[in-house]
């Protein structure tokens, strides 16, 4: 007669499945986080290469001007620091008030699939089949609003009210981050629609590029001539306003260091520059038109939109294209560079995906913040000038 297990027996065998499975994902979760590690530091290092190519270049590390407050005066008392979550959103944005990646208004050929990506969220966040990815009320918000692409020349009038406007270089049309020092941006940028390149345009451009000259005759050139020869670059051809573009040392200065680019850049555009393939092809760098995942897409596409009025209404809000790097994690590195930029700090945030701003000296904190700082900065991976 066959004889049952016991239920020590059956105790016994689960208790060593369990045991296995927990040593299963430990050894699983190594690798993965060995894989992403391994990642961060190469890219890091290759970034490292283009920012001194940058210096030998041009005599300072790219100078990237602010984009928000560096520090926490004035937001002491709005701070909860008791709440991470609320407190990471306050510190995210003061470590990002020098941006990694550069962004600008996608080209008008783009406006049909950012018309279909709007329909898609809307649709989904309506169906109640996303609560999780939809889940707070501003999210909804957000994504029933719908969103359009900066370049589609219907909103051109919408637009226009606000060049007059002092703070209109604020609207981050363009985002002059680190990525667009070190990236050829003529070619890049310019894909958009012409009236952002105009001489009597929008002021953004133009108050972040001086005017080129001619490399053959030294003339300076319009910001409409550039355009016209990036799009010829971009059209694939092979003429001499193509080679005058190339020439250009701003432009030309960059491929010394394009190599190190080479397919590690979260981008949407599928971009060869001097040669070089740059977008990513790694799972972490998805870029908002690699995947049509509601998960993943939805907040991706907010992190790339923006609304002129600057009130937090979702009244006519703007989808802008992006070049940048990303850690192992799949998050966006960090950079801070201060005037006369002869130095730099350049870090990951870490599995944790938070950090802390390196420039603010720890004993400037107490409390609370002291202890946010010291967790959120243990893991992470930073790499600093010479």
């Amino acid at each position: 007669m066959k004889r049952g297990f016991t239920l020590i027996e059956l105790m016994i065998v689960i208790a060593v499945l369990v045991t296995l499975m927990a040593i299963t994902f430990r050894i699983a979760n190594m690798v993965t986080d060995t894989e992403a590690r391994t990642i961060t530091i190469t890219r890091m290092q290759r970034i490292e290469n283009c920012l001194s190519g940058f210096h030998a270049a041009f005599g300072c590390y790219p100078p990237v001007k602010l984009q928000g407050n560096r520090s926490f005066k004035g937001q002491e008392e709005s701070i909860n620091w008791g709440n991470e979550s609320e407190a990471w959103r306050w510190v995210r944005e003061i470590c990002r008030s020098q941006p990694v990646g550069c962004r600008f208004p996608f080209s008008e050929g783009m406006s049909g699939y950012i018309r279909e990506l709007s329909d898609l969220i809307a649709s989904a966040a309506s169906s109640g089949e996303y609560e999780e990815v939809f889940k707070d009320q501003d999210m909804q918000e957000w994504a029933a609003a719908g969103f359009a692409s900066a370049g589609d020349s219907a909103i051109e009038g919408r637009l226009s009210s606000k060049k007059g406007e002092v703070l209109w270089s604020e609207l981050k049309l363009f985002q002059y981050g680190m990525m667009s020092y070190l990236l050829p941006r003529y070619l890049v940028m310019m894909g958009g629609s012409s009236k952002y390149f105009e001489s009597d345009g929008y002021a953004q451009w133009t108050k972040n590029n001086d005017k080129s000259c001619d490399p053959f005759t030294g003339r300076t050139i319009e910001w409409t001539e550039v355009y016209e020869w990036a799009k010829d670059h971009r059209n694939g051809l092979k003429n001499e306003n193509v080679v005058k573009l190339l020439l250009m040392p701003s432009q030309a200065a960059c491929a010394r260091w394009m190599p190190n680019l080479e397919g590690i850049c979260r981008c949407d555009s599928d971009l060869n520059l001097f040669g070089v393939h740059i977008k990513s092809s790694y799972g972490g760098d998805v870029g908002i038109f690699d995947s049509m995942e509601i998960e993943a897409l939805a907040p991706a596409v907010r992190s790339a939109c923006f609304t002129p009025d600057g009130d937090g209404s979702y009244r006519d809000q703007y989808l802008l294209d992006e070049v940048t790097v990303n850690d192992g994690w799949g998050n966006e590195f960090y950079y801070y560079s201060r005037s006369p930029h002869q130095s730099y700090t350049f870090w990951s945030s870490g599995p944790d995906g938070k950090t802390f701003p390196p420039w603010i000296a720890r004993d400037e904190l107490s409390g609370q913040e002291l202890d946010i700082a010291a967790k959120w900065t243990k893991d992470d991976i930073t790499h600093m000038s010479n």
